[in-house]
């Protein structure tokens, strides 16, 4: 009987394969940079490298790909991925021709979703909806103890509901997105707009900021790093109640280095917002979790599928 398993996570930077056996445990890993302005064959040649490391002298049930774009999961093709350009790339038809294995795909955040629901914070519950902001932000949906996709591979895409319908201009075209305030980009957009109206800030004229610098900018007392926090996790609560509302989800869970840095503080900002916009007691029995997986948990994912 075929007892392992392997998946791999196309990011922006890396691929990071990781083996499991039938219990998920986690035998091995391998994680390969990626070059700007690489090659879709040369990426495909080094999803098979790792497939061959990772899989020798072991018999694979299948091989599972997260990548990050929606994707129609019957065919395994990806509809567009923004950090290389790529349109309607046939994941699933091009590894398979390398590997003679059966293969999966699927976007990242669904599968660190899926991850998490049966490996994480969703351990526990039959429904729960994910966030995850990044340079974007991400969500994913479990209900009923399955992964909900949507007819076009694009359901739990909540970066694009509008919580703002004078807000900043977003690059989908629309106005106010919540990832145009909750997300990386919209953090510097806003750290923009406060250096414009002349307030003060130790991050600014900085180039590169991480969620260290954040951090620390938090604990040094600036109030304008502070102002955007708080700001950005009310939002995010109001987003929370939307998903509540319209969902009914058992539980909530939250991505991103910045809750993690500061979840005593910003947290409580989110419950707070979402059970003020929830309808009736919608939020009573929610639980908000941070996500426990990290960075590897859409190639966790991967080996789910």
């Amino acid at each position: 009987m075929k007892k392992y398993k392997i998946g791999i996570d196309l990011g922006g930077t890396k691929l990071l394969g990781i083996l499991i056996d039938r219990s998920n445990n986690i035998l091995n890993k391998k994680k390969i940079k990626i070059q700007k302005n690489i090659t879709i064959d040369k990426v495909i040649d080094e999803i098979t490298s790792i497939y061959i490391e990772l899989s020798h002298g072991l018999e694979i049930e299948r091989l599972g790909m997260a990548v990050p774009s929606s994707v129609q999961f019957e065919s395994g093709i990806a509809s567009f991925l923004p950090a290389y350009g790529w349109k309607n790339i046939p994941f699933k038809q091009l590894i398979e021709s390398k590997v003679g294995i059966e293969v999966y795909v699927d976007n990242d955040v669904n599968l660190a979703t899926l991850a998490e629901y049966k490996m994480g914070a969703g351990v526990g519950v039959n429904s729960l909806y994910t966030f995850y902001p990044g340079t974007g932000i991400g969500g994913g949906y479990i209900s009923n103890g399955k992964l909900v996709r949507g007819r076009n591979g694009t359901a739990g895409e909540i970066g694009h509901m509008v919580v703002d319908v004078n807000g900043a201009r977003c690059k989908c075209g629309q106005h106010g997105c919540l990832e145009t305030i909750v997300s990386n980009t919209g953090f510097k957009r806003l750290l923009n707009e406060a250096k414009l109206a002349n307030k003060s800030s130790t991050l600014f004229g900085m180039k590169n900021i991480t969620s260290d610098n954040i951090f620390e900018a938090w604990q040094s007392g600036d109030v304008t790093v502070r102002n955007i926090l708080q700001y950005q996790a009310g939002i995010l609560g109001i987003a929370v109640a939307n998903v509540v509302n319209i969902t009914g989800v058992e539980r909530i869970i939250i991505g991103g280095q910045i809750y993690h840095l500061l979840k005593n503080e910003l947290l409580p900002i989110v419950k707070e917002t979402a059970s003020k916009h929830a309808i009736g007691n919608g939020m009573k029995y929610v639980d908000i979790l941070l996500n426990q997986l990290g960075p590897e948990a859409p190639a966790l994912g991967a080996t789910l599928l």
